[in-house]
């Protein structure tokens, strides 16, 4: 079954990097290894349009300024996002005029800016063109250089491409500007499987069916989506290939076929079978359609995450009384609890450097979520309020996207991993499951 092909590819267009000028090698002005990071101070210069005669006949002056406006934005909101930039506002005028093109390094420096950041754009045939140069104040030099060309109709998208590309510049390491969030939304009534950019913006669904679908995850090359959906009455586990809108069943056995999770390697997953029995571990090939059963006790065994390495999947057991997180090694099925306090834990995710796992904890009272050692040590309290759940991790490790009730309305939320920098993700309806994508190829 295809769903809403056009939408979905449009949103995966291709944003092609038509011009590329950058310094290989180059300064690192931020270093994320260092216990206190220092903000850099950047500035932002407003969008200006090429003026060009194939641009004046197809967009009036006020959607030229609409463009520009929304490329700067845009590109602060990232860099505010990132906590790692302070933005620098223009509050003076120059004290003299630069020559065509000549940059006023020496005024951008009077206003505190280390860096600065100028860009220009057209629309034509082709599409929107943006050219986003980036510039060291300091020891005034171009650092890097960049032309991009998608559809006009999608600026905020197209300018998260350039924001991972600076980010990289000045830190050494990818941005995830350009990331998607799945979650699942009952704005159309039925809880359905939705898409949106990272900051929530450029949302679309992806699943129509009017039926209950739950706990959707991307694979490691972010080309396909697997969910649980009842559309035909029972929870049967769905693949969906994002780019052709093919739907494949995956697995529909007896009983419960749910919480699936790619592994690290995106040839199996793994997720929880019932049949007759208590619900177990399974991992299933993909290419061979084989299933694996990983657990077999009188509890129940749910909520499957991979480490990055691919060896070991955090789980949900209540073999031992409450919900607990166990650790199982995929090789010789042995297993270990990690949680020994809280009533109810649950929702594990691993960390993308595999040395943390997030997940969420009752206290018989609301869920909060929580941060611990893959070990299960050092267990630390994020959240305070609110109901938390279903932790997902960014894929540089620095942001946590989760589902909370605040105000009676559950909603999606991100913090940094030590639960500063408290923010909500704009959502259609009441929503809940939030998984992060990997990074996106161009």
């Amino acid at each position: 079954m295809k769903l809403h092909i056009a939408a979905l590819i449009v949103i995966f267009s291709v944003f092609a990097p038509a011009v590329s000028i950058s310094w290989a090698g180059a300064k690192v002005y931020i270093d994320l290894s260092a216990p206190a990071e220092k903000k850099l101070p950047i500035a932002v210069e407003d969008f200006v349009f090429l003026d060009t005669k194939e641009t004046k006949e197809t967009k009036t002056p006020a959607d030229l300024k609409a463009i520009g406006r929304e490329l700067m934005d845009a590109l602060k909101d990232d860099l505010r996002f990132s906590n790692l930039f302070t933005i620098v506002k223009n509050n003076a005028p120059p004290a003299r005029t630069p020559r065509p093109g000549e940059e006023d390094f020496e005024h951008w420096r009077s206003m505190g800016a280390d860096i600065l950041v100028k860009g220009a754009f057209s629309v034509g045939e082709e599409g929107l063109a943006v050219e986003v140069r980036l510039y060291d104040t300091v020891n005034e030099k171009r650092i890097m250089g960049k032309r991009y060309i998608g559809p006009a109709s999608n600026p905020r998208r197209l300018i998260h491409y350039y924001g991972d590309e600076l980010y990289e510049a000045l830190t050494g390491r990818k941005g995830i500007f350009s990331t998607k969030l799945l979650f699942v939304s009952d704005k159309s009534g039925v809880k359905e499987v939705y898409m949106s950019d990272y900051d929530g913006k450029n949302i679309a669904q992806v699943t129509k069916n009017k039926a209950i679908n739950l706990s959707p995850q991307w694979s490691p090359d972010g080309k396909r989506i697997i969910y649980t959906s009842y559309k035909n009455g029972t929870p049967i586990l769905y693949m969906l290939d994002i780019r052709t809108g093919k739907e494949t069943v995956l697995s529909a056995r007896e009983g419960i076929n749910i919480g699936a999770r790619f592994s690290p390697a995106g040839d199996e997953v793994a997720l929880t079978l019932s049949g007759e029995k208590s619900p177990e571990l399974h991992i299933l090939n993909l290419k061979t359609k084989a299933y694996r059963q990983m657990t077999s006790n009188y509890g129940i065994d749910v909520s499957p995450s991979w480490s990055p390495d691919g060896k070991s999947l955090a789980f949900v057991s209540d073999i031992s009384g409450n919900p607990h997180i166990f650790v199982l090694n995929v090789e010789d099925g042995k297993a270990k609890r990690l949680t020994f306090e809280g009533v109810y834990n649950a929702s594990p995710a691993w960390s993308p450097d595999g040395k943390k796992i997030a997940y969420s904890r009752s206290d018989a009272g609301p869920f909060n979520i929580w941060v611990m050692n893959s070990d299960g040590s050092d267990a630390r309290q994020m959240t305070f309020e609110g109901n938390s759940s279903s932790p997902s991790w960014s894929p540089d490790g620095r942001h946590i996207v989760f589902a909370s009730v605040l105000g009676g309305k559950s909603g999606l939320y991100v913090m940094r991993p030590m639960g500063e920098g408290l923010t909500r993700i704009p959502s259609p309806g009441s929503a809940s499951s939030p998984a992060w994508s990997p990074r996106l190829d161009n």
